[in-house]
């Protein structure tokens, strides 16, 4: 079992400097409720399966396990909701890794930051490339995006 706590931010594309390192990640759901997903992911080559569980607006249960390309694609196509297409960038900001997604497809114009916590009250600097936190706004929420993309908003 894996405890994710992660704040999640909206980017202002305007001050952000894209770093060299990234991911290609294409991901769906094959179930969704109000505190409960269950995600499929490709990242680059390789596919996982994954059970959330929220336990609050930035703390989850996660379980994540590899799965085959050919089990990965499958469940892919068996997925009633819309694909997340995106790109992953790194960034180090006062000794902290975060991750700052930018989505292609249905919700393309849209930038998220997140970084992951070691508890939900740990302090973080703030980079200027932030626009405001959305960690409490449940519509930027992936599995969210996947029902209703940030296009039809």
């Amino acid at each position: 079992m894996y405890l994710e706590i992660e704040r999640r931010f909206l980017v202002d594309k305007t001050k952000f400097i894209f770093p060299d390192r990234k991911k290609t990640i294409k991901q769906t759901y094959l179930m969704v409720d109000n505190s409960q997903v269950l995600r499929v992911r490709k990242i680059e080559e390789d596919f996982f399966l994954t059970y959330k569980y929220k336990k609050s607006n930035i703390n989850r249960l996660e379980f994540e396990y590899p799965i085959s390309v050919d089990d990965g694609n499958k469940l892919i196509s068996l997925s009633k909701y819309f694909i997340i297409e995106k790109d992953r960038y790194y960034h180090q900001f006062e000794n902290q890794i975060w991750e700052i997604d930018v989505f292609h497809g249905k919700n393309d114009g849209l930038i998220i930051a997140e970084i992951e916590l070691e508890n939900e009250n740990q302090d973080i600097g703030i980079p200027d490339w932030i626009d405001r936190e959305i960690s409490n706004e449940d519509k930027y929420l992936n599995f969210n995006l996947s029902i209703n993309p940030y296009i039809l908003w």
